[in-house]
């Protein structure tokens, strides 16, 4: 059983009285494990598909298999349960409360959901991503790059699945995104599937398979031959 399964999916936006095609008809698999990236210029469908498939958005038609069940028709109170439980998100602008520390930042998906908090294993995702010592610190406090690792614990502490990635590295220098990348990679090869939406070749290089979209289709499905291994250079 694939972790994702997307049939015939189809989004179409009404502006007035016209409808706007957004995604045509797309149908793919990713397997548990995997890590992807979605590739293709503005309007191209790939941030649609990233709406779908996280859970964010309805299709006008087809059919969304996330774990096992489908989620193509939820309605919204047990779509918000859904990705709650088994999908993490990390945005380009981070999305972090401005006046909470790092650590109630990263507690957020336990607040909003049934599970107790666990003020244990929101220090070790703190810690997984190298922020052990910022625990107490606000957004402002901390740099781009340590902003989005708090987003990444975030994403972590409910321990999903699935990590989706909205451009998270479109936001940072290319040294901080090549840091996020490594988290990334690390947590692929512990096992979670990891899935990015960029427009940066050398970004997408980094996973090991990419889905490119144009205008509303699944362009090409291919297969990353030589992935970049992420390397952080050393800090001063």
């Amino acid at each position: 059983m694939a972790l994702i399964e997307v049939q015939d999916l189809k989004k179409t936006y009404k502006i007035g009285t016209v409808e706007v095609p957004a995604l045509n008809g797309v149908t793919f698999k990713v397997e548990y494990g995997e890590f992807v990236a979605i590739m293709g210029p503005s309007g191209s469908g790939k941030s649609t598909l990233m709406n779908l498939i996280g859970c964010l958005d309805r299709p006008t038609g087809g059919k969304f298999i996330l774990d096992g069940s489908d989620a193509s028709k939820l309605t919204d109170a047990a779509r918000a349960e859904v990705r709650n439980r088994k999908i993490g998100f990390v945005f380009q602008s981070f999305n972090l409360l401005p006046k909470m520390s790092a650590f109630k930042n990263a507690m957020l998906p336990m607040m909003y959901s049934s599970q107790r908090r666990d003020p244990k294993r929101v220090r070790e995702a703190l810690e997984s991503v190298g922020l052990g010592h910022r625990f107490h610190h606000t957004p402002m406090q901390l740099s781009g790059g340590e902003q989005q690792r708090v987003a990444v614990a975030r994403a972590l502490v409910n321990d999903p699945p699935v990590i989706f990635g909205d451009e998270p590295t479109g936001n940072l220098d290319s040294a901080t995104g090549v840091e996020i990348m490594a988290i990334f990679q690390r947590l692929n090869n512990e096992g979670k599937t990891v899935i990015i939406v960029t427009h940066e070749p050398d970004i997408a290089q980094h996973a090991k398979r990419i889905l490119r979209f144009r205008d509303g289709l699944l362009e090409s499905d291919e297969q990353v031959e030589e992935q970049l291994i992420a390397v952080p250079r050393p800090r001063e």
